[in-house]
């Protein structure tokens, strides 16, 4: 089966714009530039995608390495652009297409071959909660148009029942790595907690 991956950029300025109380725009360029390298190191370290692809208006503010592809964003709205990434994924001739964002510091290659692996099957869409239950942080869609894209507020109560109505069998994957993205304080605070208790059981084990 061959996956390609695709991820919405905004860019790096004006990122993040709901921590902007605890962190300047420099430092919040930085954060997205951090968890987006970690992102794309998980993917290329899965062993499982093919090819990948940012979609953004702001390639030039991007560090990428050589492995990555740019689709230039020509339409305004999120689901809009994504549209543009699943054409550039039947262009490559995929069978299937891995949705994510950038903003997934937790994320581990393990995440990205468990999505794969349960998308494996042709008429599967695998979609991927926040820690919430209401956002939807990853989607795997095989083949690559069977899934309708719904992202925004309330996505993964609107991307299920979309799925289902396409006659899709539907796959839930949830871990702490495709749970949690970084949006608000709370998000901060709740990576800062994961990753001191993590060197706490790294140091007494």
């Amino acid at each position: 089966m061959k996956t390609v991956a695709v991820i919405p950029v905004k860019g790096l300025h004006n990122a993040k714009t709901r921590l902007a109380t605890v962190l300047s725009p420099q430092e919040r360029g930085a954060l997205v530039g951090e968890m987006l390298s970690h992102v794309l190191d998980a993917l290329n370290a899965s062993g499982v995608i093919d090819n990948i692809a940012i979609v953004s208006q702001q390639q030039g503010e991007l560090d990428l390495p050589p492995f990555v592809s740019v689709i230039p964003q020509t339409r305004q709205g999120l689901n809009n652009l994504l549209e543009e990434g699943r054409q550039w994924a039947q262009t490559e001739g995929a069978d299937a297409l891995l949705v994510l964002f950038a903003d997934l510091p937790l994320l581990t290659s393990q995440d990205i071959a468990g999505m794969v692996r349960e998308g494996e099957s042709a008429g599967t869409i695998v979609l991927a909660p926040d820690r919430h239950g209401s956002g939807t942080n990853a989607l795997l869609s095989h083949p690559v148009g069977l899934a309708q894209l719904a992202f925004g507020p309330s996505s993964f109560e609107a991307h299920m029942a979309l799925a289902k109505s396409a006659g899709a069998q539907v796959r839930v994957y949830h871990s702490a790595g495709t749970e949690l993205d970084i949006d608000t304080l709370d998000d901060l605070a709740r990576l800062d907690a994961y990753r001191q208790e993590n060197a706490m059981q790294y140091a007494f084990s």
